[in-house]
């Protein structure tokens, strides 16, 4: 398991990238993706060190998000990637420690690899991406 990205929300993803690539050199890792799925429109970034950065912005009137923007935005989730993203699930559901709240589905924006998101007791909201197989 290794760290793929940091979820970040906000109002517009196109203001935020521009902010933080003349803030903090950030650079834009593809175009923007919109997630009908998940109810978001998101741009990740390279940030310096090599790892990515997901601004997401709410897409459509149900946008799970819309909630958390409310709120001020912002730090949103982590996102692990994982070599059996099936597995991960059954594990978390056996320790009683997560709940599945996303079962796997394809994200657009990370090459249609099968993504799934859990809360834990302690109310943290993870994501775990399937690694691309070799």
């Amino acid at each position: 398991m290794r760290l793929h990205h940091i979820a970040y929300v906000t109002r517009s993803v196109d203001e935020k990238a521009t902010k933080l690539a003349d803030l903090l050199g950030f650079r834009m890792a593809g175009p923007p993706t919109i997630d009908e799925v998940q109810g978001v429109r998101c741009q990740f970034m390279k940030m310096g060190d090599g790892g990515l950065l997901e601004l997401l912005e709410p897409y459509g009137d149900k946008s799970p998000i819309q909630r958390h923007l409310q709120k001020g935005g912002g730090l949103y989730h982590l996102c692990f990637e994982v070599d059996d993203l099936d597995l991960t699930l059954q594990r978390l559901r056996d320790t009683g420690d997560a709940i599945v709240v996303c079962e796997p589905v394809p994200a657009p924006a990370i090459d249609n690899r099968r993504v799934a998101f859990v809360v834990t007791t302690d109310r943290d909201l993870i994501e775990f991406v399937e690694a691309v197989r070799k």
